[in-house]
């Protein structure tokens, strides 16, 4: 019975150290492409014809 106790703990240390690599892993690597990926919503550049009429206002 302890022997059965001592293996089923270690291997269920193993998968739990398993998922949780797996799981920062993912969280890491989607962290990096998402910050790669970057793209600047419509709201935040100004489209080039306000640009146009402000510069020839002047």
């Amino acid at each position: 019975m302890r022997t059965l106790l001592a293996s089923s703990t270690v291997l269920l240390t193993i998968a739990f150290s398993l998922a949780l690599g797996i799981a920062c892993g993912y969280a890491v690597i989607n962290a990096i492409l998402t910050a790669i990926a970057y793209k600047p919503s419509k709201q935040e550049s100004a489209p080039a014809t306000s640009v146009i009429s402000i510069s020839s206002a002047h």
